[in-house]
């Protein structure tokens, strides 16, 4: 029977030492919480997890459907509010077929159900937790049963199939968002696999960039032919740089047509194009367009919001859960409220998808029905058959 539940454990003593010693240095949030937590655990049955595996492989290919429609259609990626000036660069991308690298979809899961809530597959993050921590765990504390992490060798594999068909370089330039502790941690961890993968890979600012007189990209006097790169596709098509996109001889992973993935707009946009679906929320692009009815709730999300911020949670009298934020001039989308409790706590359900396949499980959990960019990471066991004891309160 699928069953997803939540057990309380004890923590390692020494974790955060050992978390240091893994590369993974951004555990404690701004606000004194801890991004990694690990006195609760979730205990997943097989027939679940290979709920969420079907459940993502499906939604991948149900995303990759849709964009080739939007591409077909003159005024498609209006909805997405891609700006005029990029929108040559993301068709090109599509049609010259520019590989995808990986994402994670978030999941609602209530009792045997799955929902999609959203599908960051721009500049994923949580890598750190979602492999090297979870596996460390795993082995310290998972004791017979299974686990699901995101596989790294599947990443690895990844790179090195890409390479072998010609869409990246041997050297592969990786850009983190500035400033930022826990991309550049990200960037290390890109940085490990690509080498693992037989790749040069080289770490770089985005300050150390720089644009040639015939408009490629260069970095120190070395032509960028291959790069990941966490500053999001809706902040670079922003930018003036944006008229050198499309001739820079450079393959970007995850590529330019993967900003529709991340898109709130997806959202409605999957729901016109396949209404009712089983793994569906309903959603649209005004309020009153839902058919919840006056006693339902819905989320208002802008279209480029990450990490939670500026989404709301209203029904007909108003908010019930709200966090501000920077992203709230953007356009709005409209989605029904799943109910994502999980033993009575908020949490999520995160799939990764790298290439085409579910590559494993991250889960997420809140004090409120908002997963934040600071909401915990706690790790997790696939029960082995009849290991229920958690479950029964054992």
């Amino acid at each position: 029977m699928p069953h997803i539940g939540r057990v309380e454990t004890c923590p390692r003593p020494d974790w955060t030492q050992q978390a240091a010693k893994l590369g993974y240095t951004y555990y404690r949030n701004d606000d004194g919480t801890y991004a990694w937590r690990e006195d609760v655990r979730y205990e997943i049955t097989r027939s679940a997890l290979r709920l969420v595996s079907e459940a993502a492989e499906t939604l991948h290919a149900l995303c990759l459907d849709l964009i080739a429609d939007v591409m077909r259609r003159p005024s498609g990626l209006d909805d997405f509010h891609i700006p005029r000036s990029a929108q040559d660069v993301v068709r090109q991308s599509w049609h010259q077929g520019d590989p995808f690298l990986l994402g994670r979809f978030d999941l609602a899961w209530n009792g045997s159900r799955l929902k999609l809530i959203e599908y960051n597959a721009d500049t994923p993050a949580t890598l750190p937790e979602s492999t090297a921590m979870q596996n460390l765990w795993h082995r310290q504390c998972g004791g017979p049963h299974g686990h699901a992490p995101l596989k790294a060798s599947a990443i690895v594999s990844r790179l090195k199939s890409l390479r072998r068909a010609g869409h990246i370089g041997r050297v592969l330039h990786i850009v983190p968002y500035p400033d930022n502790l826990e991309d550049t941690v990200h960037a290390r961890f890109y940085e490990h696999w690509a080498r693992k993968a037989g790749l040069e890979a080289i770490h770089c600012d985005l300050k150390d960039l720089d644009i040639t007189t015939g408009g490629e990209l260069l970095h120190r006097g070395v032509i960028i032919r291959s790069m990941i790169r966490m500053y999001p596709w809706e902040l670079m098509f922003r930018d003036s740089g944006v008229r050198h996109l499309g001739g820079c001889g450079c393959q970007f992973l995850n590529p330019p047509w993967t900003a529709l993935l991340s898109n709130k707009a997806l959202l409605p946009a999957l729901w016109r194009l396949f209404p009712d679906h089983p793994l569906l929320l309903e959603a649209a692009f005004s309020p009153e367009e839902l058919s919840i009815g006056p006693k339902g709730s819905f989320v208002e999300k802008p279209i480029h919001a990450r990490g939670g911020e500026n989404i709301r949670i209203l029904n007909a009298h108003g908010a019930l859960c709200a966090e501000s934020g920077t992203y709230g001039h953007y356009p709005k989308i409209y989605q029904a409220y799943a109910d994502h409790r999980i033993s009575g706590v908020h949490a999520s359900i995160g799939a990764w998808i790298v290439g085409k396949r579910f590559s494993g499980l991250t889960i997420r959990e809140s004090h409120d029905a908002i997963i934040r960019h600071n909401s915990s990471i706690v790790p997790h066991v696939i029960l082995r058959r009849g290991g229920l004891a958690g479950f029964l309160g054992g």
